[in-house]
């Protein structure tokens, strides 16, 4: 592992959307998403997730600091923007796509959103465990990704749902697979067929999420977590593997569903059009960061 090599390839020109902090003494990585422009999964904010996942595979789940090579043992998604997690998809690179029947733009977007969750859902193929913490609204897209972790955290106040279905589509970069996971498939179901926000309790209930933490406390949550977990770390890394054996979450079969959702897509209406320019335009965001919140689930409300 060369360390001018590392340091290029995760030189800040790189990474304008994702902040990476990483704690050696713990062996604990933070990976903070802050997408500029848009509280969403932009094309940018894709692009260096993937490079730092190809990154972390390529120097085999280690980490430099301070000219010493560390393992990374645990990876905590979250959020840098002020009560967002993620809003969801790129509406407005939908509706972009679609007017233009540009089907290409739509299918290399899914494929990219496929290729982060798919790696973060198989840990890399590492010993590296996965965690995401929830702390803000999650949504559609952004929701699937937090899912794809092996284990999710969310703070109360978070409002969780797939909304897709207002605007005549489905959440279609493994909502479904990664659900039936965790639950039964006809809750599964019901849960991207309602279009409801639910919080981060009722997701807890159902079994969807692994602890709930108070308001501006997740930080603390996952280290205690994280304390807990590394008690027994060989067992639970073990009934990881057994769960990602006998409920595999296939790259082809996510591969396949982006490929319904797409032609999914260009057979929405002008109506479901409208709705989606309303929803986009609620995903806007003065600044990279989020200064005060956008009511997006108003937005939903409001189009329900």
């Amino acid at each position: 592992m060369n360390k001018e090599d590392f340091d290029n390839y995760y030189s800040p020109q790189y990474f304008k959307q994702v902040e990476i902090d990483f704690n050696h003494k713990s062996g604990i990585l933070w990976l903070y998403m802050k997408p500029t422009g848009r509280a969403c999964i932009t094309t940018g904010l894709l692009r260096e997730l993937r490079r730092y996942q190809r990154g972390l595979v390529r120097w085999d789940g280690r980490y430099i600091h301070d000219k010493n090579i560390y393992p990374v043992d645990y990876q905590i998604t979250t959020s840098g923007l002020k009560d967002v997690f993620n809003y969801g998809g790129d509406l407005d690179l939908f509706i972009r796509a679609i007017k233009n029947n540009d089907r290409d733009l739509l299918l290399q977007y899914g494929i990219s959103c496929i290729e982060v969750v798919h790696a973060n859902t198989i840990n890399y193929n590492l010993p590296v465990t996965t965690i995401s913490l929830i702390n803000g609204d999650a949504l559609g897209g952004g929701l699937e990704g937090a899912l794809s972790s092996s284990f999710v955290i969310a703070e109360r106040g978070a409002q969780m749902g797939f909304p897709e279905i207002m605007f005549n589509l489905f959440p279609g970069m493994g909502a479904y697979n990664f659900l039936c996971k965790r639950i039964a498939p006809s809750l599964a179901r019901r849960i991207i067929t309602s279009a409801q926000l639910y919080s981060a309790d009722e997701f807890f209930e159902m079994g969807i999420i692994d602890l709930v933490a108070e308001k501006g406390c997740g930080v603390e949550a996952v280290e205690s977590f994280i304390k807990k977990h590394k008690r027994s770390r060989n067992g639970y890394s073990a009934f990881e593997k057994v769960t990602q054996t006998i409920n595999p979450i296939a790259y082809d079969s996510l591969y396949e569903i982006v490929k319904i959702w797409v032609d999914a897509a260009f057979r929405t209406t002008p109506r479901d059009l409208k709705i989606m320019e309303r929803l986009a335009k609620a995903q806007i965001t003065k600044s990279s960061r989020v200064d005060e919140k956008d009511d997006l689930s108003g937005s939903y409300s409001s189009v329900s």
